[in-house]
């Protein structure tokens, strides 16, 4: 067992990102990941103000910042060693989380069964609440806690699903066994691709709670031509215009008068767009339910017969909603600049080096783009 001698905090760098981290001579008290530097330090501070700053920790606190660093290249471990000074929100929190600990690297727990493991098997909304508040991830390891449907769900630190997802792919664990395949063949068949795996994690294309196909079109439409940011606060405007947590039905789209649309933020263009993609749907030209069992172009045939999906637009849903595998979209700047960036060519690649470089993906060529739009957006090799 792991010996501290006083109390003190910490901020030192990982693969991950910096990593605060604050302890007594009981036990780590705090650990913070996910954050710049900048907030991971104002985080440590506000959690723990009266921990004095350690420059160079020394002893047992030197030696578990070394492990939790080979942790985080993949020399995976439980910290069991570790102590900790447990949250005091109760005898049954208490319990949770010392049962969580008995969870290896690479497997994984649902709620419900840890809530079982822990003496109230009806209990699983309330294990829920304890990991969000879990205020040592990792060496109390809630990454390793999922839904009843293997769905990652939230995690108590920043980043989310995507860094749980990734912690997990790092352990060694993929839910997916289809996506697991992918990434093995893109990794043994492209080595500019196998680094891009391993600094991204698990292909992650689709949400962990999928939107109906409706509102993944509608939303497709608002983000046309806009920034990421300014998409999803119009988007937020368009639901808020009925009850729900969805987008007005293709019925209340038709109903509606179109200034009710403009008025949150669509353009006169892309709410004629709406109103197409809604008449489409009502009159049945258009029947969402077929479209999963469809060939990748017949989908893309049907979508495109809508004013206002193009090509590219009817890709993205094949890639981010049906969840097709080998979808190529050339004609996305992005992935253009991407592809060049990665494999050093010109500014922007053309679309015949694009499609060169991801003959060998086939049939994951879905998943080499998702992983080049990762690249483009601030990953790297």
């Amino acid at each position: 067992m792991l010996k501290f001698d006083n109390h003190g905090q910490t901020v030192f760098p990982t693969r991950y990102g910096p990593v605060a981290l604050a302890w007594t001579p009981q036990g780590v008290k705090r650990l913070i990941l996910g954050l710049d530097e900048e907030k991971t330090r104002l985080a440590i501070n506000k959690a723990c103000p009266d921990f004095p700053l350690v420059q160079r920790p020394r002893g047992d606190v030197a030696q578990l910042i070394k492990r939790i660093k080979a942790h985080l290249k993949g020399k995976c471990e439980g910290f069991l060693d570790v102590p900790v000074v447990y949250p005091s929100k109760g005898e049954f929190s208490v319990t949770v989380l010392k049962q969580l600990r008995k969870i290896p690297p690479s497997k994984v727990v649902t709620y419900g069964e840890l809530a079982a493991r822990s003496g109230n098997p009806k209990a699983a909304r309330a294990v829920g609440g304890i990991m969000g508040a879990n205020p040592i991830p990792l060496i109390i390891p809630c990454h390793r806690c999922l839904g009843k449907d293997g769905s990652m769900t939230g995690f108590s630190t920043e980043g989310g699903i995507d860094l749980k997802s990734r912690m997990l792919f790092d352990e060694g664990y993929v839910a997916n066994t289809k996506y697991a395949a992918g990434m093995e063949h893109l990794s043994k068949v492209d080595p500019v691709m196998r680094k891009i795996i391993k600094n991204a994690g698990p292909y992650r294309a689709l949400p962990d709670k999928r939107e109906p196909a409706w509102d993944a079109l509608i939303t497709a439409i608002v983000h046309q031509q806009l920034s990421i940011k300014a998409g999803i606060t119009i988007c937020k405007r368009v639901r808020g215009l009925t009850s729900g947590k969805g987008y007005p039905t293709p019925v209340e789209i038709l109903n509606m008068p179109p200034e009710d649309l403009r008025s949150v933020g669509l353009s006169n263009q892309k709410v004629s767009y709406v109103r197409n993609l809604a008449t489409h749907i009502q009159d049945g030209t258009l029947k969402l339910s077929r479209l999963k069992n469809l060939p990748d172009e017949a989908v893309i045939e049907e979508l495109t017969k809508v004013k206002g999906i193009g090509r590219w637009s009817a890709q993205m849903h094949l890639i981010f909603h049906l969840d097709r595998l080998d979808v190529l979209p050339t004609g996305d700047l992005g992935l253009l600049i991407g592809a060049a960036k990665a494999y050093r060519l010109n500014e922007k690649a053309t679309v015949a080096q694009l499609e060169e470089i991801a003959e060998k993906w086939v049939p994951y060529r879905s998943m080499g783009s998702w992983y080049l739009w990762w690249f483009t957006d601030g990953g790297g090799v």
